[in-house]
């Protein structure tokens, strides 16, 4: 009792200078649930949206957990405040949550999952075309990444169910917001169910509009792509669509005919407006990346780098390549010219001996890239640093 009054007594003070900075009373962060069947809750106010799918008996899964307290995402991230599990437990009844189901590796969907490993040791199932990007992020030179890797527990494929106690979840790798995107379809309470990530923009929600496209050039969805999106969420026939910042929506096949046409004229404009032999190499700025994009090593490490080119055109292009580093950094090879058949991703190696003694904090390997005759300049690097 003692110990409980020295911490209101804390939070009493915590709150008055709070109020004292801005002006404001301070009021708690309270997780508010939302029931879409008798078995799934949607976390109302987490960023991002967070979906709790329960049993009778205290076990759940959680599909993304956002993060859950009043330091928005913008002031604070990368800092996962649990506001969620108590009350979880108190309103919903959730005793453990034996797995996790992230849509995409974005750091808002994937905030809260350090939390529910260290606290249940919750496990991670994904599709197998996500599995290098969520365990290595720093592999990827992607946009809002968490700042270390989890690891999946369980790689479900395309088409295998993944039960759990007595509901199957599918899920499957397709293009959304990113090409690494999950559709995760499930069939619960009589109701079919459908989480989409953030493949619909969340100012949809914000400005009560029409659906349209979470577009960012860099999470390498690809333009050929984008009218397959509705018509992949319709082929499930869900009757709720489960957004990533706009809540769980009941399915209307009206509000998504209207965003099938409006992805049809989006993709057929910047399709017109691009000027690479295929529009999607235009709009994808990793079609040529190294893995490991970013690395820490000692002092005289070697390390083999990857470079992937990908060939978005529909016929064989030629590919001639220069690498380069900086003073010190031995390569294993300058040059390597090769072909790359249509639609597919050509793989090539560079080995790299970093010096023992160096002063500056990173060191870049680069690829000076000539494509079909036409050269690029250095359009791919990776970074070692220490």
């Amino acid at each position: 009792a003692k110990a409980e009054a020295r911490i209101d007594e804390l939070i009493a003070k915590l709150a008055e200078i709070y109020k004292l900075f801005h002006g404001r009373p301070y009021v708690p962060f309270v997780p508010e649930f939302r029931e879409l069947s008798l078995h799934v809750y949607e976390v109302v106010n987490s960023m991002a949206n967070t979906y709790i799918v329960k049993d009778d008996e205290g076990h759940a899964v959680l599909i993304d957990c956002g993060y859950v307290s009043g330091a928005p995402i913008a002031a604070n991230p990368h800092r996962f405040i649990d506001h969620l599990t108590a009350r979880m437990q108190s309103e919903l009844g959730v005793e453990t949550v034996e797995y996790f189901l992230p849509t995409h590796f974005h750091d808002d969907h994937l905030a809260g999952y350090a939390m529910l490993k260290a606290r249940y040791g919750s496990k991670v199932v994904a599709a197998s075309d996500l599995r290098e990007l969520l365990e290595h992020p720093e592999r990827f030179d992607m946009p809002c990444m968490v700042p270390e890797g989890l690891t999946v527990d369980r790689v479900v494929e395309r088409g295998e169910p993944f039960h759990w106690r007595g509901i199957d979840f599918y899920i499957e790798q397709f293009p959304g917001q990113t090409w690494y995107d999950h559709h995760i379809s499930f069939a619960v309470d009589g109701r079919n169910f459908l989480a989409i990530g953030d493949a619909i923009s969340g100012l949809c929600f914000r400005e009560e509009r029409d659906y349209i496209h979470s577009f960012i050039p860099k999470n390498r969805t690809p333009l050929s792509a984008y009218g397959s999106i509705p018509r992949k969420i319709n082929e499930r026939g869900p009757d709720w669509l489960l957004t990533g910042h706009g809540g769980g929506e009941a399915y209307d096949t009206e509000k998504m005919q209207g965003w099938t046409e409006w992805m049809d004229r989006w993709q057929a404009l910047f399709t017109d407006i691009t000027t690479a032999s295929h529009a999607d190499r235009t709009m994808d700025p990793h079609w040529i990346e190294f893995r490991p994009y970013k690395i820490r090593i000692c002092p005289g490490d070697e390390v083999c780098f990857r470079l992937y080119v990908k060939n978005h055109s529909a016929e064989q292009e030629a590919c001639s390549l220069r690498f380069r580093s900086v003073s010190g950094v031995a390569l294993d090879r300058v040059e390597r010219a090769f072909l790359v058949e249509a639609g597919q991703t050509q793989e090539v190696e560079v080995r790299a001996r970093f010096p023992a003694v160096f002063v500056t904090h990173s060191l870049p390997v680069l690829a000076d890239v000539t494509w079909g005759g036409k050269r690029l300049g250095e359009v791919a690097e990776a970074i070692a640093y220490w």
